[in-house]
């Protein structure tokens, strides 16, 4: 990290009412990477840069590859520049904010980039790893769509180790982290 965690600014794009707030709990699907299988926290999604956060957020927006691959076959190869993204519209624009906040500690970060403190979470965690086919808790590994890992090691580090809650993904589109805030 470029300096201190708690001393830095983040970004994130979120809801008019509450940008930096957690998603409510009665809509909280905990789905995403760093969410607790328990539910006995939500997570918050920061970057420290504002374009990381803003690319992260409007990447929804983007035709998935299924949708490319449908529209080629029955349009052929070339239509594929016609297909466009979801439009950003005026009234999405109007309820969402891009805010900036420090984040205030209550514990250390538990930065799965430094080997190891990544090194701990393996060991701790050798059945599920191994369960999932892999000799080693690797970068690639975090960012991949297997949740119950990646769910699982936020379950252990919020509360099982008593540190901040708050990992760090620097792997993410080379640019920027995010971070989890338990």
């Amino acid at each position: 990290m470029s300096e201190d965690p708690a001393h830095r600014p983040y970004w994130r794009v979120g809801h008019r009412e509450d940008p930096l707030g957690f998603v409510p709990v009665e809509i909280c699907e905990y789905s995403h990477r760093f969410d607790d299988l328990q539910r006995r926290f939500r997570t918050v999604y920061v970057a420290e840069l504002a374009e990381t956060s803003l690319r992260e957020t409007l990447a929804d927006f983007r035709p998935k590859l299924s949708t490319i691959s449908r529209f080629q076959q029955e349009m052929g190869a070339e239509a594929t520049q016609e297909l466009v993204a979801w439009h950003v519209s005026a009234a999405w624009r109007a309820e969402h904010l891009l805010a900036t906040e420090r984040l205030k500690l209550n514990g250390p970060i538990y930065d799965l980039t430094d080997i190891s403190q990544r090194q701990l979470v393996e060991e701790s965690h050798a059945a599920l790893l191994l369960e999932h086919g892999m000799h080693h808790l690797d970068l690639h590994e975090i960012t991949t769509d297997r949740r119950v890992l990646t769910q699982t090691i936020a379950g252990d580090v919020s509360f099982q180790r008593a540190v901040a809650g708050r990992l760090c993904d620097r792997i993410r589109r080379g640019i920027g982290a995010d971070f989890v805030v338990a």
